[in-house]
C-alpha cells in the first residue's frame, strides 16, 4: 500500500493529537491491510481512545485512496453518534449515509435493514467496514453453528467489502462462539477458548493484529490504576422453617461466598438485600467525598440489575445527600440526560446498562457494581467506564461490588494486565480477629439443609479476617430467588462488614 506519511503525534484545529499506541497500530494498520489479509483487530484496553486510531486511520485510507467509503458499525444509538462525530472531525467529511458523503455510521439492529443496500453499495466502492465493540457479533464455528444476527450480516458483508477494522477491549463472548471475520488458530491447550467467559471448550484462540494492554495504558498515563474493594461479611445467619416439618432452622456463614453456595440463596437476592446493598453505598459515597475534596468534578456510577433497583439505588443515594442522575430505557430524554451528565457536577449516575460500554464520560472514577450480570465482559466493560484518565491527578479509580466468587475471579484476572509494581493485595486483619475460615461450633453442629451444592468452588480460607464475635445482627427478610422448595429464608448481618482490597495479584 502506498503510505502517506503525516505527523499525526501533533495536535492540529482538525484533530487531536495521537498517542504513541494509536500512531504505532494506524502504521502497523497500514502495512498489514491487503488483499490477502484484509482484515484487522485492534485489542486495546476499553479506555485507550480506540475510535480515535480508528477515525485517523479511516482518514489516511480516504487520502491514500485506498478505500472509498467509510461504513461504522457500533451497538447502541448513543456510541454510534458519537463514532460519527469523531469520524466528521478527523476526516472533515459529512458521515451521513446520503449519496454525496464519504460513510454511514449504523448500529448493528441497523445493519439488518439495510444489508443489501450496503451490499450493492460494496460492490462498486472500495468500503472499509469499522465494526466497533466486535464482542457483539458471533460467528459459525466448527463445533456448532451458533452465529447471531449480526454476525450473519457481517459475514454476508465480507465478500464486498474492501477492509474491516475491529475494535474491542474484550474480544470474546460469554457463550464461547468466536467472533466473524477474525483470525483464530489451534489453541496450546484444552482450556483455551475462544472467550474467557466461554460456556464450552473450543480449539481456537483469537489473533489479534494489534493488541494495547492495561499495563501500557497505565504506564502511559493513558488509564488509572483500579482499586477492588469486595465487600464481605463474616457472621452472617439464615433462618427458615423447614417445609415439612416446620422446624426452625438455623444457619451461620462466615462470608458470602459461603452463603451463596445453599440452594435457597441466589445472588441477585443479595444485591437488592438492605445491609450489604447500604454498607456498599455508604463506602463508594465516602471514597467519593475524598476524591471530589481535590476534584470537584468527580462522580460515581452504580450499576443495577433492573430498572426498580436502580430506582430504588437512586432514592438511597438522595437519602444519603447526594445529587444523583437516574438514566434507564424506560426515562424520557435517556440519551440526553446522559451526555448531560458529562459536563455537569452532579456525584452519582445510577443506571442498569445505558453506561456498560462505549460511554466516555471521564470524571467518572467510582463505581458501585450491583449488577446481577456476572460475566467477565460486563464486569471488564464496566471497569472501562471509570479508568479513562483527565489529567495528571487523577491517577486512581475505585470499584466496589459484593465478595462474589466469579466477580472475586474476575478482579484476579486482571492482575495479568497491571503493572508490576501495582500488582499486591492487601488485607486490613485487626489483631485479635478469630479465622472466619473456621465454621462457628453452632454451624459444624448444624446438618446441611440440603445436600446440593451447584455453586461455584468457595474459597473462603482466603477471607479477610475482621470483626468480634457475637456481634449483634439486624434481621432482615430476603425473598427466596431459585429455591426448589420455595423457601423465606431471613438472613442476618453482623454490623462489621469489611472490605478487601484486591489490587490485583496475590502476594506470596
Amino acid at each position: 500500500m502506498n503510505i502517506r506519511h503525516t505527523n499525526r503525534l501533533m495536535a492540529s484545529i482538525d484533530c487531536p493529537a495521537l498517542r504513541p499506541w494509536q500512531a504505532r497500530c494506524i502504521e502497523q494498520a497500514l502495512q498489514t491491510l491487503s488483499d490477502a489479509h484484509p482484515h484487522f483487530l485492534c485489542q486495546a484496553t476499553p479506555g485507550a481512545g480506540k475510535m480515535l486510531m480508528a477515525s485517523v486511520l479511516a482518514d489516511e485510507l480516504l487520502q491514500n485512496g485506498g478505500i472509498d467509503l467509510v461504513v461504522y458499525l457500533g451497538p447502541t444509538t448513543a456510541v454510534v453518534e458519537r463514532a460519527r462525530g469523531t469520524l466528521e472531525q478527523v476526516t472533515g467529511l459529512s458521515m451521513n449515509g446520503r449519496l454525496d458523503t464519504s460513510g454511514v455510521a449504523l448500529t448493528y439492529h441497523a445493519l439488518h435493514h439495510r444489508l443489501t443496500e450496503l451490499q450493492q453499495l460494496c460492490q462498486h466502492k472500495r468500503v472499509l467496514l469499522i465494526w466497533d465493540e466486535s464482542h457483539h457479533a458471533a460467528g459459525q464455528t466448527d463445533a456448532r453453528d451458533s452465529a447471531n444476527q449480526w454476525g450473519m450480516a457481517l459475514m454476508a458483508l465480507e465478500r464486498q467489502v474492501h477492509y474491516t477494522l475491529a475494535l474491542s477491549g474484550t474480544p470474546w463472548r460469554t457463550d464461547g462462539s468466536c467472533l466473524p471475520l477474525l483470525r483464530y488458530m489451534e489453541a496450546p491447550d484444552e482450556d483455551d477458548t475462544c472467550g474467557s467467559d466461554a460456556a464450552s471448550t473450543s480449539p481456537k484462540q483469537l489473533q489479534p493484529d494489534f493488541v494495547y494492554t492495561l499495563t501500557e495504558a497505565i504506564q502511559d498515563g493513558i488509564c488509572r490504576h483500579p482499586h477492588f474493594q469486595l465487600i464481605d461479611n463474616r457472621s452472617i445467619r439464615l433462618t427458615r422453617h423447614h417445609p415439612r416439618s416446620g422446624r426452625r432452622e438455623t444457619r451461620r456463614f462466615a462470608s458470602i461466598p459461603h452463603l451463596l453456595r445453599h440452594p435457597a440463596m441466589h445472588y441477585s437476592s443479595l444485591l437488592r438485600h438492605e445491609a450489604p446493598m447500604r454498607h456498599l453505598l455508604d463506602q463508594g459515597c465516602e471514597q467519593l467525598a475524598k476524591l471530589r475534596q481535590r476534584d470537584p468534578d468527580a462522580a460515581g456510577l452504580v450499576v443495577a440489575s433492573d430498572i426498580l433497583h436502580a430506582e430504588a439505588i437512586a432514592e438511597a443515594l438522595e437519602d444519603r445527600h447526594q445529587s444523583v442522575c437516574l438514566v434507564t430505557s424506560k426515562a424520557a430524554n435517556a440519551h440526553a440526560h446522559l451526555r448531560a451528565f458529562g459536563d455537569a457536577t452532579t456525584e452519582w449516575i445510577v443506571s442498569v446498562g445505558m453506561v456498560s460500554e462505549g460511554v466516555d464520560i471521564p470524571r467518572l472514577r467510582v463505581c458501585c457494581y450491583l449488577s446481577q450480570v456476572r460475566t467477565e465482559q460486563h464486569f471488564r466493560q464496566v471497569l472501562g467506564r471509570i479508568i479513562r484518565r483527565e489529567g495528571d491527578d487523577d491517577a486512581e479509580c475505585f470499584l466496589y461490588a459484593l465478595n462474589e466468587p466469579h466477580l472475586r475471579h474476575y478482579a484476579r484476572r486482571i492482575a495479568e494486565d497491571l503493572p508490576e509494581d501495582l500488582a499486591t493485595v492487601s488485607f486490613p486483619m485487626p489483631e485479635t480477629a478469630s479465622d472466619p475460615a473456621a465454621p462457628s461450633a453452632e454451624e459444624a453442629s448444624t446438618p446441611p439443609l440440603t445436600p446440593q451444592d451447584t455453586a461455584p468452588p468457595d474459597d473462603s480460607a482466603e477471607a479477610t479476617k475482621a470483626g468480634k464475635a457475637g456481634e449483634p445482627s439486624t434481621e432482615l427478610a430476603l425473598d427466596s430467588v431459585g429455591s426448589a422448595e420455595h423457601l423465606d429464608p431471613d438472613v442476618a448481618f453482623s454490623r462489621a462488614f469489611f472490605e478487601r482490597l484486591v489490587a490485583l495479584r496475590l502476594l506470596p
